[in-house]
């Protein structure tokens, strides 16, 4: 009977532990970019922003207008999109950049990846990165990591 009792409270102690695990998924969001929404060509050289190693999000045509220069110049709906924009210098040429952004569901964070696939060749550029992610609260955290793999 001891025995018994003893098995029923490891079974019934094991499933109230998972019961209290509350970890959920975190969510990765959809994004666009300005070449696949309007058809901007080579944004990373032909757009630019005065900044350095670092990025901002834009909200408005207004401050668009006004901090984004270059050939790639539409008129984006903010009442859907939020744009981040940066700047990276980086040591050799780029073939490409890669996105994701993930929304950690625990804290509701966002944490963008931005990916540099370089090359070899003695090029140094300093790019431009950008993205159009789903509208975010004003109080919403975004950091922003930065790899470069060769």
């Amino acid at each position: 009977m001891t025995f018994r009792l003893l098995i029923i409270s490891i079974l019934f102690q094991g499933i109230l532990s998972c019961n209290n695990d509350n970890n959920c998924p975190d969510i990765v969001l959809n994004t666009t970019s300005l070449e696949r929404e309007f058809g901007c060509v080579n944004t990373k050289y032909q757009m630019d922003i005065d900044l350095s190693d670092s990025h901002m999000i834009i909200r408005n045509q207004l401050d668009f207008t006004e901090y984004v220069s270059g050939t790639c110049q539409p008129t984006i709906d903010f009442t859907i999109y939020d744009l981040v924009i940066g700047k990276k210098g980086l040591t050799s040429g780029n073939e490409s950049i890669a996105y994701e952004l993930i929304e950690n569901c625990e804290t509701g964070k966002l944490n963008l990846t931005v990916t540099f696939f370089q090359n070899i060749t003695a090029v140094a550029p300093n790019l431009t990165y950008h993205l159009l992610m789903p509208k975010i609260g004003n109080q919403q955290e975004l950091s922003t990591e930065i790899i470069i793999e060769y």
